[in-house]
């Protein structure tokens, strides 16, 4: 939410409902609404205001930020503010989307675009269109199609080879606006039948030309060509603007794995380089920690002093492996582990994680797989070989080293992580590392964020913060506990993260910049932030 920074109080009270209902990050600076979560933020703001140094805010937005999402509020007064959202709240309208004459409900059960509205003209200009003539969105093979809005079916093709969209379904709604719904599997409704907006129209596929499982959702009206409502032939409109854009994930029949724990729990990963010393217990009792994860190298005696001094902590355990000396295949990183995987599971510990950051060099990108599908081959066998012994064994998808390519050392983390979506979706929870050395970074999509996005794909799925950190040796410690607290915050009452562990707790050498204590037994500003804590 974009606030106008004359009188600024005066407008936060105005949307302090609003923002408490849908848990808003609030703004006076346009530059910092534009960055949050770019690309997939909303920037929401009274329109009909004169307070915004910029002027005319919305012209603005699209010369400096073209492309990011805007929600111009009517209204010019705070007053106004405020009886605007508390209409949206008792709509269940965040956006007020639902007020306009025609709108189109989410239609799958993730909320992501995977292809958007003409693109890719280079392929649909041979069929007589612009560009791509509807909008694909993320749905894996039999989760459920909705229909958009309220109409009658007046189509159903069952045929699964001779049509492009293979086997699909028509809607026709009121005002002459019309839905198909392509790729399904399996259609749940017949010609004639009406239908209500959210109702399952089937389950979906990747029958007809299409490459993987997905819905493609193309929106007409009657008369639209001719009367220039749109360049495209055949009637074809962009869906984009009457779509009612879901909270996160729609998650409307998806269930995520049950949690004992009402909240994420705040914990640390261990020592790095040795196993716990004194100093690192007493941390882990004044900080109020309530999750531990451990090296698979630390002895099991760490683990029974910490059950002794925190009966109620969770905690979990990194299977680790040396992968700098060359491939390592399923069988033998199996027979390396089995040891002191055994070790902790007779001693009640649950949930492992599958070695880390496969994506980094040194951990077995380019030695024992080539890119995320060769990966998640070595991680599905790994997984079928354990479970063979430890059949309730809790085995987590690693966290990705975050960010884009660097040749030679890593591959890019969400290239990666999707094409590995097979050993995503069949991991028991899914890891991420969250790093950050800006502010900027960490409000990012691609950096301190990166959970949202992978949220956004796996909503079914429980997600862990295997790794917290600013790694910046020069911010202030006492920046950083700002920071890390403000994620922890954000952590803590998002639905679907399990726990987040901060990396690491201290070290034997190395990793100054990100240990929560010091090698002479002090502690960073982050500890005493833990134990002042709220939550």
């Amino acid at each position: 939410m974009l606030l106008p920074k004359d009188d600024y109080w005066t407008w936060l009270n105005a949307c302090r409902a609003y923002v408490m209902h849908y848990g808003v990050n609030l703004t006076n600076d346009p530059a910092t609404a534009a960055r949050y979560m770019k690309p997939r933020q909303v920037v929401s703001f009274p329109a009909n205001v004169d307070g915004f140094l910029e002027g005319d805010i919305e012209h603005w937005f699209r010369l400096h930020h073209d492309g990011v999402r805007l929600d111009p509020i009517p209204v010019g007064t705070p007053d106004e503010l405020h009886d605007d959202l508390r209409r949206r709240i008792e709509e269940e309208d965040r956006y007020a989307q639902k007020r306009k004459p025609f709108y189109l409900l989410w239609p799958t059960e993730y909320a992501v675009i995977t292809q958007k509205f003409g693109a890719n003209p280079q392929i649909y200009s041979r069929f007589g269109f612009p560009g791509h003539e509807g909008v694909d969105f993320r749905a894996r093979t039999n989760t459920n199609i909705y229909a958009c809005a309220d109409g009658e079916v007046f189509e159903v093709h069952l045929n699964p080879d001779n049509h492009a969209y293979g086997i699909h379904v028509r809607v026709r709604h009121a005002m002459g606006y019309r839905t198909i719904y392509a790729h399904f599997k399996r259609v749940d409704v017949t010609v004639g039948q009406k239908v209500v907006a959210g109702q399952v129209l089937g389950k979906a596929d990747s029958t007809g030309a299409s490459t993987g499982s997905h819905l493609h959702l193309t929106l007409k009206r009657d008369g639209a060509t001719m009367r220039g409502e749109t360049t495209y032939p055949k009637d074809v409109l962009d869906p984009t603007p009457y779509l009612v854009w879901p909270e996160k994930s729609t998650m409307k029949s998806l269930q995520v794995p049950a949690w004992p724990h009402e909240a994420c729990l705040i914990g640390v990963h261990g020592r790095l380089g040795g196993a716990l010393q004194e100093d690192d217990f007493r941390v882990i009792r004044n900080a109020r920690i309530q999750a531990v994860k451990l090296e698979s190298s630390e002895p099991i005696e760490s683990l029974q002093r910490l059950r002794d001094q925190e009966p109620e902590c969770e905690v979990f355990i990194r299977l680790r492996m040396d992968f700098s000396g060359g491939a390592i295949d399923p069988d033998l990183y199996v027979r390396r582990i089995a040891t002191p995987l055994g070790r902790f599971y007779r001693n009640g510990v649950r949930y492992f994680e599958v070695n880390r950051t496969p994506n980094y060099e040194r951990d077995g990108w380019r030695r024992s797989w080539d890119g995320g599908r060769t990966y998640a081959r070595w991680f599905l066998e790994v997984q079928q070989r354990i479970k063979e012994t430890y059949p309730d064994v809790q085995l987590g998808f690693p966290g990705l080293s975050p960010g884009g390519a660097i040749p030679g050392l890593q591959g890019d983390a969400l290239t990666f992580f999707h094409a590995a979506e097979e050993a995503v979706h069949a991991a028991d929870w899914v890891g991420v590392n969250l790093y950050w050395q800006t502010e900027q970074e960490r409000v990012s999509l691609h950096a301190g964020m990166f959970y949202e996005e992978v949220l956004l794909h796996i909503p079914e799925k429980l997600v862990v913060i295997t790794e917290l950190g600013n790694p910046h040796p020069d911010v202030a410690g006492s920046i950083k506990a700002r920071q890390l607290m403000a994620t922890l915050h954000s952590l803590h009452g998002r639905k679907g993260i399990a726990a987040a562990f901060l990396y690491p707790l201290s070290a034997a050498e190395g990793a100054e910049a990100l240990v929560c204590r010091s090698e002479q037994g002090g502690v960073r500003p982050i500890m005493e932030a833990l134990r002042q804590r709220s939550f």
